[in-house]
């Protein structure tokens, strides 16, 4: 009976570190191609949106579908180099080292995106006045601060600061919480004992 039950052997498995970091960067990759349909799909999404829009409000249009080309492409590719990153041998154990690359390939990731997203944003509110809310709803569900505002120089201004600001903290953070996973025993100070040694 016991030969058919398979939670004994899968605990076992995932008590061991190469296991559990296999595991991880099989997860990684599926998130990766998880996020190329997704962006796919927003992509020409888009495109329908856009078709829809003024002429001049087509430029505001054309130029935040690049951004959001450039933020899929960093999303896809970065999640790939991290899910190489996690089958890397560590002296670490294995679920602190795995936790350390997820925190910052989401700072990566999430930083990047709300900083492309925000300038592409701003200079679509620029050309499109009120009809980028109907382009910007597409990513404003990750991305709450997207939600189109003043349609005015101030709004798309507004937005690309917003933007930048919330990329610096996603990407502060991220790296903030991998390094203190990553921390020498003893913390802080013990590392600065060993730099002054």
């Amino acid at each position: 009976m016991e030969k058919y039950l398979f939670a004994p052997l899968l605990v076992t498995k995932l008590a061991r570190d190469d296991c559990f970091r296999v595991l991880f960067a099989r997860l990684l990759a599926v998130l990766a191609t998880l996020i190329t349909i997704t962006s796919i799909i927003l992509f020409f999404l888009g495109w329908k949106e856009i078709f829809e829009m003024s002429s001049e409000a087509m430029v505001g249009g054309i130029v935040f579908q690049l951004t959001f080309v450039l933020v899929a492409y960093h999303a896809v590719h970065t999640t790939l180099v991290r899910a190489a990153e996690v089958k890397r041998e560590s002296n670490r154990p294995a679920s602190i080292a795995v936790a350390a690359v997820i925190f910052r390939l989401a700072g990566e990731v999430f930083g990047f995106a709300a900083a492309t997203l925000g300038v592409g944003g701003g200079i679509l509110v620029w050309f499109a006045g009120r009809e980028a809310a109907s382009l910007l709803k597409t990513v404003a569900l990750l991305f709450p601060f997207l939600k189109a505002g003043p349609a005015s120089f101030l709004g798309g201004a507004t937005l690309l600061v917003q933007g930048l600001g919330y990329g610096m903290l996603a990407l502060l953070f991220g790296y903030l919480l991998a390094g203190l996973l990553t921390l020498p025993s003893g913390g802080v100070h013990t590392q600065a004992a060993a730099e002054e040694a």
